[in-house]
Parts: structure tokens; C-alpha cells; sequence
């Protein structure tokens, strides 16, 4: 037996994405919100045997239209760019996908 995934292992893997997103201006002048944030996504989709594609992060604080954020709008693009393929999307925390539950009512 060969350390080489087999096709059928390889069809198996689940394809990630991450998001990231800072919350206040503090994690975006330290440089540690997104950082961290990404690395424990990482964890997460090694753990679960998830291969990490892409990460979309945004710098753009405060509450709003999370459709304004380039990072979010980045993603999106990217899974609508690729209607065939199937992907897991791994936040730090759902609050990063939207606080407001009428956005995460929206998108459910």
C-alpha cells in the first residue's frame, strides 16, 4: 500500500473555504484577529480531513450589510463562480457570518 490517497480517498476529501472577519479596530491594528482566526479554521478542517481551497478575510469592522464587505462579496463570488463544485465554509465563529439574524435567516 502506497502513502498516496487512492481516487476514491481523494473523491472523498471535502473542499473548504474560510472566512475571517475582525470586530473591532483593536484585532485589525494588532494583526492578531484574522490571524488567529484562521488558524483555528485551519485546525478544524484538519481535523475533520477538509482540504482548505481558499480563505476570503475582511478588515471591515462594525455592524451593517455584510454584502458590503469585500471579503464576504470575494466569497460569494467564488462559490458562484463554481456551480458543480461543493464546498464546506468554515467560520471562527457564525457572529463573523452576520450578527443581525435577519442576514443569517436570509442565507439559511
Amino acid at each position: 500500500m502506497t502513502d498516496q490517497k487512492t481516487k476514491s480517498q481523494m473523491a472523498q476529501t471535502k473542499k473548504a473555504i474560510i472566512y475571517c472577519r475582525v470586530s473591532s479596530k483593536g484585532q485589525q491594528e494588532d494583526g492578531h484577529g484574522l490571524e488567529s482566526q484562521e488558524t483555528r479554521c485551519r485546525q478544524y478542517a484538519s481535523a475533520k480531513g477538509y482540504e482548505v481551497v481558499a480563505t476570503f478575510p475582511d478588515t471591515i469592522t462594525g455592524g451593517g450589510d455584510f454584502m458590503k464587505r469585500p471579503g464576504m462579496v470575494a466569497l460569494l463570488s467564488f462559490l458562484d463562480a463554481q456551480p458543480d463544485e461543493r464546498f464546506v465554509v468554515i467560520f471562527d465563529d457564525l457572529k463573523r457570518f452576520a450578527r443581525d439574524r435577519d442576514f443569517h435567516s436570509a442565507f439559511a
